[in-house]
C-alpha cells in the first residue's frame, strides 16, 4: 500500500521554531512527507510543486494557503493543516464542495497565550515591575497596591480557546474568576470555575484584573471603551493578549494618563503603535511586541497529533466550519 503523501510548506526558519526533532521523525513516520528546503517564505507555484500529489498540505503564518490556485493544482488535499492560529482567511467560494477539512493550531497557540496571561496577573497584582523601578532608586518597600490572588477578582472577559485556559489556569490558586460572555451560560460558566456576569460594567467594577479574550470581530470593536475603563477600580489591572482593535485606545490612554490603572499590553491599534504613542512612555504600561502567540513546538506537537488521528479516522482537534466563522477569531 502506497504512503500517504504530505507536503510542509514552511520554510526552514520557521519550521525548526515550530517542530521539534522528536516531532518531525514522527511525522515522517506517517506518510511520504516533502519538506520544504527555503529558508525564506515560498510562493504559491512552489508550493503546488511540493503538494503534487499530497493528500495533506501543513501550513504557518506567512505561508501559501489553500486559495484556488493552490486547490487548483492540488486537487487530491483531503486535509490543510495549519500550525498557527486563525484560519479565516482560507475560507471562499473555492472550497465550496471540496471536502477539504481545514484545522488549525489555536489549541496550542492558547496555551502560550493563556500561560503569559496568567504571568501578567501575578506581575500585575504584585506590582513587580513598580517595585523594580523603586529599588532602582534606592531601598524600597512594599507597594502599596500589592494584592496576591487568593481572594483577588480576575475578571475574564470572552470564554475564547485563552479565555478557558486562564480560567483553567487560576484555578489552584483561591481567587474569585468573574467571566463575560454572552454565549456561555451561567451553568456553563460554572463548569469552567468561573462565576458568570451578564453586565460588562459589573465585571469591570467588581475585578481587580481585567484580562481580554474576545476575537476580532465586528461586535467586539472597541468594546471595552470609557464607559468600562472608568468602571474599573483604582489600581485595577488590565491586560489585553487579544486584539487592539476591541479596545478604545483613545480611552485606555486617557484613564492610564491619570494614573489610576495599570495595564498589560500585548496588542495595539494599529499595530504596532506609533513611535510617539503615550503607551510607550507611562510608567504604568507594560507595552509588549505581540509575543504571546508566537510559534512554538507545541504548535508542531498538535500538528502531528492532528495528522495522526486524521490518518487513523479521527477528527482532528480543533476542525474550523464556514459557520464558525462569525464568533470566532
Amino acid at each position: 500500500m502506497s504512503k500517504t503523501r504530505i507536503g510542509v510548506v514552511i520554510h526552514t526558519r520557521l519550521r525548526d521554531r515550530l517542530f521539534a526533532p522528536e516531532d518531525m521523525v514522527r511525522l515522517n513516520g506517517l506518510g511520504e512527507v516533502v519538506w520544504t528546503e527555503s529558508p525564506e517564505p515560498i510562493t504559491v507555484g512552489q508550493a503546488c510543486e511540493i503538494l503534487a500529489d499530497c493528500e495533506i498540505g501543513v501550513g504557518s503564518w506567512g505561508t501559501p494557503y489553500p486559495c484556488a490556485e493552490l486547490l487548483e493544482a492540488c486537487p487530491r488535499l483531503r486535509l490543510w493543516e495549519h500550525a498557527a492560529g486563525t484560519v479565516k482567511h482560507m475560507f471562499g467560494p473555492h472550497l465550496s464542495g471540496r471536502g477539504l477539512v481545514i484545522a488549525s493550531c489555536k489549541p496550542a497557540n492558547a496555551e502560550n497565550v493563556a500561560a503569559m496571561t496568567l504571568g501578567e496577573i501575578i506581575l500585575g497584582l504584585w506590582r513587580v515591575f513598580e517595585n523594580a523601578a523603586a529599588n532602582r532608586l534606592g531601598p524600597a518597600g512594599s507597594p502599596p497596591a500589592l494584592k496576591v490572588l487568593y481572594r483577588a477578582t480576575v475578571g475574564v472577559i470572552g470564554a475564547s480557546q485563552v479565555g478557558r485556559r486562564v480560567i483553567r489556569l487560576l484555578q489552584p490558586f483561591g481567587c474569585n474568576v468573574l467571566l463575560y460572555d454572552p454565549f456561555v451560560s451561567p451553568a456553563g460558566a460554572a463548569e469552567m470555575g468561573a462565576s458568570l456576569v451578564a453586565d460588562l460594567l459589573e465585571l469591570c467594577r467588581r475585578s481587580d484584573v481585567v484580562t481580554l479574550h474576545t476575537p476580532d470581530l465586528p461586535a467586539t470593536e472597541r468594546l471595552l471603551g470609557a464607559r468600562e475603563f472608568r468602571a474599573m477600580r483604582d489600581d485595577a489591572v488590565f491586560i489585553n493578549t487579544a486584539r487592539g482593535r476591541c479596545v478604545d485606545e483613545a480611552a485606555l490612554i486617557a484613564e492610564l494618563q491619570s494614573g489610576r490603572l495599570l495595564a498589560f499590553l500585548d496588542v495595539t491599534h494599529p499595530e504596532p503603535a506609533a513611535a510617539d504613542s503615550p503607551l510607550r512612555k507611562l510608567p504604568n504600561v507594560v507595552l509588549t511586541s505581540h509575543i504571546a502567540g508566537v510559534p512554538a513546538t507545541n504548535m508542531g506537537r498538535q500538528a502531528v497529533d492532528d495528522i495522526a488521528a486524521f490518518l487513523a479516522g479521527r477528527s482532528p482537534m480543533c476542525v474550523v466550519t464556514p459557520q464558525e466563522l462569525d464568533r470566532i477569531a
